[in-house]
């Protein structure tokens, strides 16, 4: 039986109907599936820091430069990565320094290491990135919680009032606030891997703003001179792309978090000589996915008020979480 041209035309209408009726819901479905794999890497992460506390009474705390090694490398052996962990020789630095950061040749091959485990599914920025300190790194989306950021907590050199900093050897007893309202982790977008220079970021999500000529450490003291502040920051006019690019790396933009601004904050990153603000961000839309003390992974909306989320991130702050 044939058909007319009106019918074939009635037909394909049709269909063109169905299939822009069921694409959104299919990208939706794919979606949730990232968002479920996200939050299981969470959960293997959770386990990791875990397992690594009971073993060591305390959860590990990032090395001081030079060999500043990320709270990701002390659990590479409870993530089944013992081999990758082989790699790196704790006894030689990551990093070496003469004007600027290199990497040390003999961690190389561990650096640009891709972990699975480190990636959100829903992050489409390529893994590896060679823009920066003269070398190749693998990033990571999960981040360490540095705390609340605010007076000088964004320094990580010292002691925040979150789970991890410098040498930081944290202990679960020392959770008073109660594991399951507290942040062991959250999820980051990985930085564009390129730097520019103009009075707004080319790629806002994945830059970060420098004010490495306007503000410097202070050395044996928490803070810069002069302190960051959200006045400062929107001043900046170099754009860095080098958030979370290096998992190995314990520098605070490269696994640490805070909570000065809420997730997925328009305001940008704001760091200098690599200490500073750094938001928890990711595309599974209108929030973020997190990691908890007790080990469980949830998901947090954007529109979670700003005192709660920094609540989350204390240890001990005494503070009256609501539900969230």
């Amino acid at each position: 039986m044939a058909f007319t041209l009106l019918e074939l035309l009635v037909a394909m209408a049709i269909v063109g109907v169905l299939v822009s009726l069921l694409l959104p819901a299919v990208q939706a479905a794919r979606e949730a599936a990232r968002g479920m794999r996200c939050r299981n890497n969470l959960k293997q992460l959770g386990l990791a820091l875990l397992n690594y506390e009971a073993a060591q009474r305390s959860f590990p705390g990032s090395g001081v430069s030079p060999s500043q090694y990320s709270v990701h490398t002390y659990v590479l052996p409870y993530l089944e990565q013992k081999q990758l962990g082989d790699l790196v020789d704790p006894s030689q630095p990551l990093v070496f320094f003469s004007g600027q950061s290199t990497l040390n040749l003999a961690q190389a091959p561990a650096a640009a290491t891709r972990v699975q485990t480190f990636l959100c599914p829903s992050d489409p920025q390529a893994p590896l990135c060679s823009a920066y300190n003269s070398a190749t790194f693998a990033g990571t989306n999960y981040m360490v919680n540095g705390g609340t950021g605010t007076g000088v907590y964004y320094d990580t050199r010292y002691p925040t009032d979150g789970l991890f900093w410098n040498e930081s050897q944290v202990r679960i007893a020392e959770i008073t606030d109660g594991t399951s309202n507290t942040l062991l982790m959250a999820e980051t977008l990985r930085g564009a891997c390129v730097t520019t220079v103009a009075s707004t970021p080319a790629f806002p999500r994945r830059q970060g703003g420098s004010l490495a000529t306007v503000a410097r450490t202070i050395a044996n003291q928490q803070g810069t001179d002069p302190p960051l502040s959200d006045a400062l920051c929107t001043t900046a006019t170099s754009w860095l792309g080098s958030r979370a690019i290096a998992w190995i790396w314990g520098q605070t933009p490269q696994t640490f978090f805070n909570t000065h601004h809420g997730p997925n904050s328009p305001v940008p990153d704001c760091t200098t000589n690599g200490q500073g603000w750094f938001r928890a961000s990711s595309l599974h839309g209108k929030g973020v996915n997190v990691l908890l003390g007790d080990g469980s992974a949830r998901f947090v909306s954007d529109q979670i008020e700003i005192s709660i989320w920094q609540a989350l991130s204390t240890r001990g702050g005494g503070e009256t979480v609501a539900d969230f």
